[in-house]
């Protein structure tokens, strides 16, 4: 294997991702040049948009806290960089409130497949100049009732004191973006309102790409049980 120069490689993942952590050290040892490309790999996206760093910070935290991936250790670690850059606990409940919202999406969808399979769309659910229904004008034709308690729900978000609209429409395209629970028709529907309100398309290019690196979660708990193994 090629000499590596790695206290440069630690510096730059650190430069990168503004931590450093026991599993980072393993893939050091191991594999400095996948430790070094995924440095650029998941630092790019974090820098390269036009979000500050309390938004960045802000979506970690909805994507770590998310049902879906539940990483707690990231998830402390990037509750305290918000902070640390600026966010508000208000900030910080509207996230975890709409990580709650996040569900909605999936199961709107699957009842829109269960109402097609069923029949019982209503006659007037067709395209009006090209153009479908939403998602959630389906939802509240198939299930008007389970549509108001998610609207209720939903108003909850608002607090007034924390996020923006466009904030939380940055977070809610994350959490739909994301490959632990991709919901491509609720993603749709958050592209729209994102369109609607103004968001620039590079922070919405921003918010999808950062979710990509969430899988080295994965190689981050395998090398650590396998560093595990070879010292028992």
């Amino acid at each position: 294997m090629a000499e590596w120069d790695t206290a440069a490689v630690e510096a730059l993942y650190r430069q990168e991702r503004g931590y450093w952590r026991p599993w980072n050290a393993q893939l050091l040892a191991r594999r400095p040049a996948f430790l070094q490309a995924y440095a650029h790999y998941a630092g790019y996206p974090a820098r390269s948009g036009g979000l500050s760093e309390r938004m960045v910070e802000l979506v970690y935290v909805a994507l770590d806290a998310s049902a879906s991936h539940l990483f707690a250790s990231g998830l402390k670690l990037h509750m305290q960089k918000a902070l640390a850059c600026g966010a508000s606990d208000e900030d910080l409940l509207d996230v975890l409130i709409l990580v709650c919202l996040q569900g909605a999406g999936a199961t709107a969808a699957a009842l829109n497949e269960v109402a097609q399979v069923y029949g019982l769309l209503p006659e007037t659910d067709s395209t009006v100049d090209g153009q479908q229904p939403d998602l959630w004008a389906r939802l509240q034709a198939i299930d008007p009732a389970y549509f108001e308690h998610l609207q209720t729900l939903a108003s909850t978000a608002e607090s007034g004191q924390g996020l923006s609209a466009g904030e939380r429409c940055l977070i809610t395209i994350a959490l739909h973006a994301c490959f632990t629970a991709s919901q491509p028709e609720a993603l749709r529907a958050a592209l729209q309102q994102a369109h609607g309100l103004g968001v620039a398309r590079d922070a919405v290019v921003q918010v999808i790409q950062m979710g990509a690196h969430l899988a080295v979660h994965g190689t981050a708990l395998g090398i650590t049980v396998l560093a595990e193994l070879e010292a028992a």
